[in-house]
């Protein structure tokens, strides 16, 4: 039995589209392997968010070729789509997988072995520097998908037509599709009927969902697809919770909060809000499609339906012609804005995006000290936001892992990471009531087991 070692970089879509790769191969008669120096096939499913990402994936192909010369070694992922031919140009690769047909990567397996001369799929045009159109995104769900998580991502949507200043996933990941909703609620089903405790949607543009869909759920513009479609996930026999990845601003709409909040018991009480810059002349140039205004009143509007939301945003400082002022609005209004955690991505030059184009870039000395300035600012509002459940009795969901004191590892429904104190051993996939004692290390907070009345 041929043994497949996938490595994942990026998003939780990524993390998704490589379980369901995973699955693909069992199906057809493989076996996973931990690492790749024990595997005949390597895959390594890229992200292209950055020119770090990019740097990273051809880290790993020169690794994973170096420790084990004798792996069939594939790229698949964002950055086999926007710059193929450089890829399939260094020597440790057999072959290159664009996302436009990732579903199709178990199946071009013995394509790759047996072919001579091109790295590329006869049906795939090379790519170099993005220079290429915008495709339709790869989407499926994949065959005979399984899960032994106690929390599993699930892809409802794919693709981008945002085409924000800055950014190339809409080239990477190609227009927006949506799964169908019968298929995501059979795929739910499935997870429950499996043992699945959570489940996360995720997708590239979630608030984006159905509008290219015909049918049963209307293709008009609104948040009312998606709101269609949790409403009937909420109402599944044996759901336990809910949780959404991310949505842009203007996508948390009254009607979705109101629904969230008819099912308080089963929503996660955790949103992830992209900002980029809390500067609104920024934001103009970035071709996002709210300003600060809008921004505060999603933020205000969820605290008034959940008060102890955990929410969370995206920045990107050193955007080309940011000013000292306009770096220092957006500190300002992160730190006004009660926002609980930041995930920072310093701007990187993307190729064939509008900000590549654009005049003043900073220098990478002042993109790198504003980048840290805000990650301290991160770290001290999550902090923040986790003391103020000190003492406080959370549900906590158990996962497989464990810390390296071998501690179990599990989740709050908002979003805090608890490790279970000594001597307790819970199960995963239990859900359990733990007393939040104080951080212990890597922003985890010890949970200590309530004693039954």
């Amino acid at each position: 039995m041929q043994k497949v070692f996938v490595k994942t970089l990026g998003c939780k879509v990524n993390t998704f589209d490589s379980h369901a790769l995973e699955n693909q191969f069992r199906s057809k008669g493989f076996s996973m392997s931990p690492e790749s120096s024990g595997a005949d096939i390597t895959i390594i499913n890229t992200c292209s968010v950055t020119a770090a990402a990019d740097r990273e994936a051809r880290y790993l192909i020169r690794r994973f070729r170096r420790e084990n010369p004798g792996t069939k070694l594939i790229v698949t992922g964002c950055y086999a789509q926007t710059d193929s031919a450089r890829i399939a140009a260094m020597p440790e690769v057999d072959f290159v997988v664009p996302n436009e047909v990732k579903d199709d990567l178990v199946s071009l397996i013995d394509l790759a072995k047996t072919n001579e001369g091109s790295k590329l799929p006869a049906s795939v045009k090379p790519v170099s520097e993005n220079r290429q159109s915008h495709f339709k995104s790869a989407l499926t769900l994949f065959d005979n998908p399984e899960s032994t998580q106690t929390r599993a991502f699930l892809k409802i949507q794919d693709g981008c037509n945002g085409f924000c200043a800055y950014c190339l996933i809409p080239y990477a990941r190609g227009a927006s599709r949506s799964v169908p909703p019968a298929e995501v609620l059979r795929e739910v089903k499935r997870l429950i009927a499996g043992g699945t405790k959570e489940i996360v949607f995720t997708g590239i543009h979630i608030g984006d969902y159905g509008h290219d869909l015909t049918g049963s759920i209307p293709a008009d513009g609104s948040a009312e697809s998606f709101i269609r479609l949790l409403d009937d996930v909420f109402n599944l026999p044996g759901i336990n919770r809910v949780r959404i990845s991310s949505l842009e601003p203007a996508e948390l709409t009254l009607g979705l909060v109101q629904l969230l909040a008819k099912y308080e018991s089963l929503f996660c009480d955790h949103l992830h809000l992209p900002l980029q810059s809390g500067s609104d002349p920024i934001l103009k140039k970035m071709r996002r499609s709210y300003d600060l205004g809008e921004y505060s009143a999603a933020l205000k509007m969820a605290r008034g339906y959940f008060p102890d939301v955990n929410i969370g945003a995206d920045v990107i400082p050193g955007f080309p012609g940011e000013t000292d002022e306009q770096f220092a609005d957006t500190v300002t209004f992160i730190r006004q804005s009660g926002l609980n955690y930041l995930h920072v991505f310093p701007y990187s030059m993307r190729p064939n995006t509008a900000a590549a184009r654009m005049p003043d870039h900073l220098p990478p000395e002042i993109v790198k000290e504003r980048a840290s300035l805000l990650r301290d600012i991160g770290a001290d509002l999550a902090a923040s936001y986790g003391r103020r459940f000190f003492g406080k009795t959370l549900p906590v969901l158990w996962e497989n892992s464990t810390d390296d004191q071998n501690r179990r590892i599990g989740t709050t429904r908002n979003y805090l990471n608890v490790v279970a104190g000594a001597g307790y051993r819970p199960t995963p996939g239990t859900e359990t009531p733990m007393k939040l004692r104080g951080f212990v290390d890597k922003g985890r907070i010890l949970g200590t087991e309530v004693p039954l009345a």
